[in-house]
């Protein structure tokens, strides 16, 4: 397979956008459910870094929410995707996306992560040690400077191996994500991201990988269109250019990927602790 590229999270990095993928790919970011959730009111104004208010809160570490795209002591992000079409040089929202992934990441009081965006809970105790994710069995690694690494579910049953998962990170030197790998039963991912200046969030992101015998590539456009007070972003247009074929060892040639294009509009909803 073709050396995986890194070009300098979503997220969110979200974490945000859907990609379509065999029966034996997990769908990871961009998945909805029909559960709504108390919000902040947001507003459509761009917030520099430098008029948003205080985000100090006594004892509340940002460094995961630093990780995954935001500021400020969050509590907790309800996203909500939609599909979109382009009129002219501009999106115009249409259906949404319904899905039973995650749509929901959370964080403690101490701003430990406790769900994140791909849907993996993290528990602690009451010294903040990581004692559990799914179950007991899986691990979590932290590096020297306090952020995430790897996030390893484990299941000993007998069928097991369907189920195991690792997702590893990598941050540069503000504590922003630039790449993850998610690895599967049978598959492995890899995305990456590029921001603009000091922003949190990214203002591109890449993925490369393969589930099974297919072959897919993204190549993912965000402009943001809407921040709330606290100079986190509530709206953001997602412009991606897809790739999938087959594995050229399955076929025996070089691989033929099929081009697409797609849009969507991702919204956020963002609850914060108050000091």
């Amino acid at each position: 397979m073709k050396k995986i590229f890194l070009s300098v999270m979503a997220m969110t990095l979200v974490l945000g956008t859907a990609v379509a993928m065999s029966s034996c790919k997990k769908l990871l970011k961009g998945i909805i459910d029909k559960e709504e959730s108390p919000v902040t009111e947001t507003m459509d104004i761009s917030v520099n870094k430098s008029d948003a208010p205080s985000n100090d809160l006594d004892g509340y570490d940002p460094s995961d929410a630093t990780a995954f795209g935001l500021v400020g002591p969050v509590k907790k992000v309800f996203t909500t995707l939609y599909m979109a079409n382009l009129k002219g040089n501009k999106l115009q929202r249409a259906e949404r996306i319904e899905s039973d992934g995650n749509n929901t990441a959370t964080f403690n009081r101490q701003g430990y992560v406790t769900c994140d965006f791909f849907g993996s809970p993290y528990t602690y105790d009451s010294n903040g040690k990581f004692i559990k994710g799914r179950n007991a069995d899986t691990e979590m690694e932290r590096s020297p400077r306090g952020l995430i690494e790897r996030y390893q579910h484990k299941d000993n049953t007998e069928e097991g191996h369907w189920n195991a998962y690792t997702y590893d990170f990598k941050y540069d030197q503000e504590g922003r994500m630039t790449s993850y790998t998610y690895t599967g039963w049978e598959e492995v991912f890899y995305y990456s991201f590029v921001y603009d200046g000091d922003n949190v969030y990214p203002s591109g992101e890449e993925m490369e990988g393969q589930a099974c015998a297919d072959l897919f590539k993204d190549h993912i456009t965000y402009k943001y269109t809407k921040f709330d007070k606290r100079g986190n972003w509530t709206e953001r247009e997602v412009y991606i250019v897809s790739e999938q074929g087959v594995d050229p060892g399955i076929n025996g040639g070089d691989p033929v990927m099929d081009i697409t294009k797609t849009y969507k509009i991702e919204t956020r909803k963002i609850e914060y602790y108050e000091q």
